[in-house]
């Protein structure tokens, strides 16, 4: 027998790559391409080259593209329960390796949902200089209600959210409570003050914030009590966008009390009423990364300092 022969006999080799596998599992999970894109911080075009790539090395149809997005196949369902066993022996490798190496190594990347001060990042700082020199932060703005999808594409490690995720993937460490506020410029204060409940405030303009904020969901809960509905001015997603308009003389709006006594004198905004209703404030890490000796410290750590 020839070489040739030999190098006949050798059994095919299918290479696939990690990143390929995980772009199939975001897609699958996602069943649209666009957010499965968003979710992997890639442009689609890329998510579906990989798709495509995977498809053809593997010479199987993996997704049924229609109308409603992308639909795994029956061959992609089976293959689907593959990849997440390869991803999540892949995850307790590394856990496992970081068991070996101390746990006290690499970075952690900590997404942020509202000012540093209020969620005590500078205490966390410290301790973890102090206590974990071998660990940096990395710190990530987040919103609350998007936590859960970077926790899950590997964009944080863990995150800061004032919103429960209904998710048996994510783990969620209360942390404490935030006390909120009705804002208002300088300029208002003669129209607001004296004003001795929330329904005499109903008719202002207000700088709402999006359906998916928790805060928007305080508001809202607010003018049902009273039957009302409420003037949105503008819709807005950040704290930082609030406090300018409100500032601006846009409306009225609605922002944890700390941190309108971080910025009311450098906008020109008080607090008109302070709310019975309050946010509670949520430490959000994957179930399954539980183990993760960094992860753990930081849990630790985080909750700790809250205590």
């Amino acid at each position: 027998m020839d070489h040739a022969d030999k190098r006949r006999e050798l059994p095919e080799v299918i290479a696939v790559e990690l990143y390929q596998l995980v772009s199939f599992v975001a897609v699958a999970e996602e069943g649209n391409m666009t957010r499965a894109a968003s979710r992997l911080n890639m442009s689609q075009p890329a998510v579906s080259s990989q798709i495509k790539a995977l498809e053809e090395e593997l010479e199987i149809r993996l997704f049924l593209r229609t109308s409603k997005g992308m639909e795994l196949s029956q061959d992609g369902r089976r293959l689907k329960d593959k990849a997440d066993t390869i991803l999540r022996d892949i995850e307790d490798f590394r856990i496992e390796a970081e068991k070996v190496r101390g746990g006290g190594h690499g970075s952690i990347v900590l997404g942020v949902n509202t000012d540093p001060r209020l969620l005590r990042l500078k205490d966390v700082h410290s301790s973890l200089a102090k206590d974990f020199p071998g660990i940096s932060l990395v710190v990530k703005e987040t919103m609350s209600w998007d936590v859960a999808n970077e926790l899950s594409a590997r964009n944080i490690d863990l995150g800061f959210s004032y919103a429960l995720p209904a998710d048996a993937a994510i783990n969620a460490q209360p942390l404490g409570e935030l006390e909120l506020a009705i804002v208002a410029c300088e300029a208002w204060r003669d129209k607001v003050e004296g004003i001795a409940d929330f329904k005499g405030l109903a008719s202002f303009p207000w700088v709402w914030t999006s359906d998916y904020c928790p805060m928007s969901k305080v508001l809202f809960g607010l003018f049902d009590d009273i039957g009302r509905k409420p003037v949105k001015a503008l819709v807005v997603d950040q704290e930082s966008a609030i406090v300018r308009l409100v500032a601006d003389e846009v409306g009225l709006g609605i922002m944890p009390a700390l941190k309108v006594e971080d910025v009311a004198s450098r906008y020109g905004i008080f607090s008109v009423m302070s709310l019975e209703r309050k946010l509670v404030l949520y430490l959000l890490s994957l179930a399954r990364r539980a183990d993760d000796p960094r992860i753990v410290t930081m849990v630790n750590l985080i909750r700790k300092i809250w205590e």
